[in-house]
């Protein structure tokens, strides 16, 4: 029996939870975040009161109490509990971005590495059917050798509003580049599709609308606050977008609200949720635009854009023999091989698992991918360790870089 701990009990922790719990093969003995959430989820899965901590510092201070341990906290906090989950002897599924700056990644594996353990970040979208599918094309020749690729990263406005305005990656120095903390999967399944490695990088991006200048007139700083009528308009009010929004997959941040009584914290002004999108502190980035060359020649140009009514990913693989372009909500993928009629794969068809179980049913086969590294450790072509990862971060880091220097091309070594 494998034993695992998660520290962070959001979304993501909780996502683990409910894979482990429905492992006849894994055993969930301990958690860690605020008292409450610890004892809801000991409660809920089986986890007894004295394992249930009120945080990581108390978790660690019991010395080495499982095999792994899974940590799903915000993204400055990784670098310190991956190095002491390390010393301690535990391997760790990290939460991507592995850590803030390249530096602490660097750390992160240069510790694995000394120390014999295993780390493996969650660039989940890997793991899905969808993209699963795009890979073996390429890797099998059916697209030729690939020339351009194009990835879009729709986050949705009111996605946008709950986790980078209102949410915990609203303010870039306290979390990571928006780049980062919302494209380090995509900058993944760049770097895994292209057989190639990435050589330079240029950025574009802002923070173009959700900033005073385009507050409605009649707003206020809370939305408890705003006049009537501007409210009643106001895509971002917040009355409406938490009541609907709850209980979505997608909802960063808000598991802690879980339970208690939104429409009392709103009339209270308690908490960053209540405030108006266009009066706050954030500086999370709404639109940015990524180009990058590889050592093979090939291109690849990535956009993020909060301004989408759906979450939803586009891609489009352009190769020297056949294209291939599909929206991966829908698991629809197109494909061409010049010369003959168009192919309709749906991916939906090919597993007898639900994929719209998280990350089009990657979440569920990256836990499985891991509890196999730390256990038998067979072959993986998914797999992606802290030091595969560490290649797509400095991408991140360094269009970050560009974009702050109004799109200078900047080198990738490594």
């Amino acid at each position: 029996m494998t034993k695992v701990a998660i520290i962070g009990l959001g979304n993501r922790g909780r996502m683990f939870a409910s894979h482990i719990y429905n492992d006849e093969n894994v055993e969930l003995v301990a958690v860690a975040d605020n008292v409450e959430a610890s004892r809801l989820m000991g409660t809920e899965y089986g986890v007894p009161e004295e394992m249930c901590f009120d945080g990581a510092d108390s978790f660690f201070a019991q010395g080495k109490i499982c095999d792994a341990v899974f940590i799903c906290t915000q993204d400055a906090q990784h670098i310190d509990m991956a190095l002491k989950a390390l010393e301690l002897g535990y391997d760790i599924c990290l939460e991507k971005p592995a850590a803030v700056n390249i530096e602490d990644c660097i750390q992160i594996r240069d510790t694995a590495n000394r120390l014999g353990r295993k780390v493996m970040l969650t660039h989940v979208m890997r793991y899905a059917p969808f993209y699963q599918q795009i890979k073996h094309m390429i890797d099998n020749g059916v697209l030729g050798e690939v020339v351009t690729l194009n990835q879009t990263e729709n986050i949705a406005y009111w996605h946008f509003a709950l986790s980078y305005v209102r949410g915990p990656w609203r303010r870039m120095e306290d979390s990571s580049a928006t780049i980062i903390a919302k494209c380090c999967h995509d900058l993944d399944l760049i770097n895994w599709l292209i057989p190639a490695k990435c050589t330079s990088v240029s950025s574009y991006g802002n923070l173009y609308y959700f900033n005073q200048a385009h507050a409605p007139e009649g707003s206020a700083d809370y939305c408890v606050d705003c006049d009537p009528a501007t409210k009643e308009k106001c895509l971002y009010n917040a009355y409406n977008i938490y009541p609907q929004r709850m209980n979505t997959s997608v909802v960063g941040g808000t598991a802690r609200l879980k339970g208690k009584d939104i429409y009392q914290i709103l009339d209270g002004k308690e908490d960053v949720i209540g405030r108006c999108v266009f009066r706050g502190d954030n500086d999370a980035i709404d639109n940015q635009v990524v180009n990058l060359i590889f050592d093979s020649g090939a291109t690849a140009h990535l956009t993020m854009t909060a301004f989408s009514e759906r979450c939803y990913r586009y891609i489009k693989v352009h190769g020297t023999k056949g294209e291939v372009y599909g929206d991966a909500d829908e698991g629809i993928l197109y494909l061409t091989e010049y010369g003959k009629p168009q192919q309709i794969i749906d991916v939906n068809k090919l597993t007898d698992r639900v994929l719209d179980d998280g990350h089009g049913g990657g979440d569920y086969f990256l836990y499985k991918d891991f509890i196999d590294y730390i256990t038998v450790d067979s072959p993986s072509f998914t797999r992606t360790t802290i030091a595969d990862s560490i290649e797509c971060h400095l991408m991140g880091f360094k269009a970050e870089e560009s974009r702050q220097k109004n799109g200078v091309p900047l080198e990738i070594n490594l």
